[in-house]
């Protein structure tokens, strides 16, 4: 099907339609630039994010953690995916974008040469149409002026109260209307002969080659964006391979977590080796073991008295007490004396 054929007087839709269509191969170009950005941030972002929860040296377990060990794999595999990301933005931007704004170029300047030569053959056409309405309305003038003089001659020589020279005046007049009517009857045949021949050439061939120009270059256009998405899917297509070795290296790490293991290794590390410690003895206060735990606050002492062994403590008591009571006769006063004797009393008194 050809445009030039089918679309003859068409010229303005046809003219919007290869518009359009490079409004929307421009807009593609804008979606895979656009796309392009999107997948480079992504591959940033992930690798920002990758590197943001790397484990740090002095976090490491040595031996680590099986399910630590696959993150670890896991953070290197979504490393390595990034690249393909990467690698997807820059074969896009190499292979497509560039291309395709140079065919944009290409395309855009075929179809304002073909548009200019649209507007010289209509210039022309319009030119010698005016040309056919001038040529025509001079011939419909001298057709009317003829008739007139005509017949102004025909009433000259019809009144025999005019002169023999007013009556050939008449006649030349007419005759000269006459031949302008010709001469303007021939003009015009041959102008409205030169527009047919043009008109006849700007329909079956000028025009219809110009269409066919516009048409080739619109399914120039619409071959391309077939041909660029193609390529793009493509594209996406080889890193697939690389991609799902990395998704499976996230699976086989994550098949070397155990949590047995896990356990296993946190019982290595944190194991002390020592024994639990034994059951307490009850404590009996019944029998305080010595004074100096109420002189000086120390604990009392943690075993079970037995009566026997509680006569024995206060007898000893008794004499320590005594011989010390004998020392400080000599130094304190008859008072004081009697303070600590009311005090020695006290303290047998609690040992009871």
């Amino acid at each position: 099907m050809s445009w030039g054929i089918e679309l003859w007087d068409q010229y303005e839709n046809i003219s919007n339609h290869t518009h359009r269509g490079m409004d929307f191969m421009e807009k593609y170009g804008h979606f895979v630039r656009d796309r392009c950005t999107i997948e480079m941030e992504y591959a940033t972002k992930l690798r920002k994010l990758v590197k943001s929860y790397q484990p740090k040296k002095k976090e490491t377990e040595d031996p680590p953690f099986t399910h630590v060990a696959a993150f670890t794999l896991m953070l290197n595999e979504l490393n390595d995916l990034a690249g393909q990301h990467e690698v997807i933005a820059e074969n896009l931007t190499s292979s497509i974008v560039k291309e395709l704004y140079g065919l944009m170029k290409e395309l855009k300047d075929e179809r304002k040469r073909s548009l200019s030569e649209a507007t010289k053959h209509k210039s022309l056409l319009q030119n010698l149409e005016l040309q056919l309405d001038k040529a025509k309305k001079a011939y419909e003038k001298s057709h009317k002026d003829s008739l007139r003089a005509k017949l102004a001659y025909e009433r000259a020589e019809a009144d025999l109260n005019l002169s023999r020279a007013d009556v050939e005046k008449q006649k030349i007049s007419s005759q000269m209307k006459s031949q302008q009517f010709e001469d303007s009857k021939s003009d015009y045949a041959n102008q409205l002969q030169k527009f047919n021949d043009l008109q006849h050439q700007h329909y079956t061939l000028s025009m219809p080659q110009v269409y066919q120009s516009l048409q080739d270059v619109d399914e120039k256009r619409i071959g391309s964006f077939q041909d660029f998405v193609s390529r793009s899917v493509e594209i996406e297509k080889n890193v697939f391979p690389i991609i799902d070795t990395c998704l499976n290296g996230v699976l086989k790490a994550s098949a070397t977590i155990d949590a047995k293991e896990d356990s296993k290794l946190v019982i290595d590390k944190y194991k002390s080796g020592f024994e639990p410690p034994a059951d307490q003895q009850f404590e009996d206060l019944t029998y305080l073991g010595s004074t100096q735990s109420i002189n000086d606050g120390s604990p009392p002492l943690s075993r079970t008295l037995t009566p026997r062994s509680a006569d024995t403590l206060r007898s000893t008591s008794k004499e320590k007490n005594g011989k010390k009571r004998g020392k400080l006769f000599g130094i304190f006063s008859s008072q004081k004396v009697r303070h600590f004797g009311l005090l020695r009393k006290r303290l047998l008194s609690i040992m009871r």
